[in-house]
């Protein structure tokens, strides 16, 4: 956390607060500028009226514990490949303190998917008209206003808030400031706890929420995954359902190599839709 605060300062040094909100405001009234695309809708079209698994791919460079994922990671290419693969959605990790990502990867990101839709466009005969890109999330550790000011010009569609990391009137606050600049809210949960705090906000404030398997301590995953089927099977989520019941829930870590008991990964993603 400290190191985040001390990146977020560095940043500070450079552009103010105010400079900064100046310039997402010019950006917001700027028709040359891109703006925030709806990054859900997407993902429940996918999901059809029978609520069919969808996969979200995230682009990330490393991970706290394992280290770097690849010997050599480009972004555009991974992008490109993904949007012709039709994936709905994309997340893009753009946390520098542990997984190697910048906010400039949110603009790389963003420019490779358009081309790529353009170009599956032409491919296929049409005239690129109305293309519509993969919108892309940006997940990275947020504890600030500024961060959110940066990756709405960074271009970002959504931005994810890791609820273990923050107190309940910071919780709230940033969900505001995201809906004020157009940027959807997808929550990150790794414990009752947080389940309960996001009742607390209003109806409409996260278009999403994210049962994790990661473990916020050491960021390492619990590699049994029952740390999200426990949460699928709380009465925090029952109640959160009650109250934000067109959410869609999402699971996150492991999800395709985990295995249930006695069985394998099939087993072990039919229990978390069951």
């Amino acid at each position: 956390m400290w190191e985040k605060e001390t990146q977020v300062d560095r940043l500070r040094e450079r552009i103010s607060l105010a400079l900064l909100l100046s310039q997402t405001k010019m950006a917001m009234v700027d028709p040359a500028k891109p703006k925030p695309r709806d990054w859900i809708g997407p993902v429940k079209q996918a999901a059809g009226d029978d609520g069919n698994f969808v996969i979200i791919p995230e682009c990330k460079r490393m991970e706290p514990v394992s280290g770097s994922l690849r010997k050599r990671y480009d972004l555009p290419k991974i992008v490109k490949e993904l949007t012709a693969a039709g994936a709905p959605a994309i997340s893009v990790n753009s946390d520098g303190v542990l997984f190697g990502g910048t906010m400039e990867d949110i603009t790389i990101a963003r420019d490779a998917s358009n081309a790529a839709a353009v170009a599956e466009s032409f491919n296929a005969g049409d005239d690129g008209d109305g293309v519509v890109a993969p919108p892309v999330l940006a997940s990275d550790l947020l504890l600030y206003p500024y961060q959110l000011y940066k990756l709405r010009l960074a271009g970002a569609d959504a931005v994810t808030l890791v609820v273990g990391a923050l107190e309940s009137k910071d919780l709230l606050y940033l969900t505001k400031i995201a809906s004020t600049i157009q940027l959807q809210v997808v929550a990150s949960v790794t414990s009752e706890v947080q389940i309960e705090m996001l009742s607390k906000l209003g109806a409409g404030s996260i278009v999403a929420l994210v049962v994790s398997n990661r473990e916020l301590e050491s960021f390492d995953f619990d590699n049994s995954g029952e740390q999200a089927l426990s949460l699928l099977r709380s009465e925090a989520l029952a109640s959160f359902r009650e109250k934000h019941g067109d959410v869609p829930v999402l699971v996150e870590g492991r999800v395709g190599i985990v295995e249930a008991d006695g069985g394998d990964s099939v087993a072990y993603i039919q229990a978390l839709k069951d």
